[in-house]
């Protein structure tokens, strides 16, 4: 399983599809290889959430994704992680793997999921995303941007997030 972030939302105008790129992580690998990218095609009510839950924006009410994590969280279960694990042309398939407590030990369930419900809980619940190997060797592609880049803009991001700081701010 290889370790990816969302690189970023292309929200649709019009009755398009949205689209969600999702970037292996720079540290995925040891090798100077380029980074892979998985782009999945959605709807637009599926990428504004996904893109709510990035941002941390708070509704006056849950919907749906907030409703199931609260439902979870009542329960004292975890999402561990989210996996995207098979293609078959068009679609994309996708398990969330929940976590608890059972007979004094850790248990596991994977529940199968639409990907962009997948991602937009997993942006929520701060859990990692992971792409199966054969989906990422079949249907991704290299990203324009190089490890040492990603790295950079990274740095450069942080750098300038932390000049903004202020001791107000603590």
């Amino acid at each position: 399983m290889i370790r990816a972030d969302i690189e970023t939302i292309i929200m649709a105008s019009g009755g398009g599809p949205s689209l969600i790129v999702l970037r292996e992580r720079s540290g995925a690998s040891a090798t100077e290889a380029p980074l892979r990218t998985l782009s999945i095609q959605t709807g637009a009510f599926e990428a504004a959430s996904i893109s709510q839950g990035i941002d941390g924006t708070e509704l006056p009410r849950p919907i749906t994704h907030e409703l199931f994590l609260n439902v979870l969280s009542k329960l004292d279960v975890k999402i561990e992680r989210v996996e995207i694990n098979r293609y078959d042309a068009p679609v994309f398939f996708s398990n969330v793997v929940l976590v608890h407590e059972a007979d004094g030990g850790l248990s596991e369930v994977s529940v199968d999921a639409r990907p962009s419900d997948a991602l937009a809980l997993a942006v929520r619940a701060n859990a990692p995303i992971y792409i199966e190997d054969d989906v990422m060797n079949r249907v991704g592609t290299v990203s324009a941007r190089k490890r040492e880049e990603a790295d950079e803009d990274e740095l450069e991001q942080f750098d300038k997030f932390v000049q903004t700081l202020s001791p107000d701010d603590f």
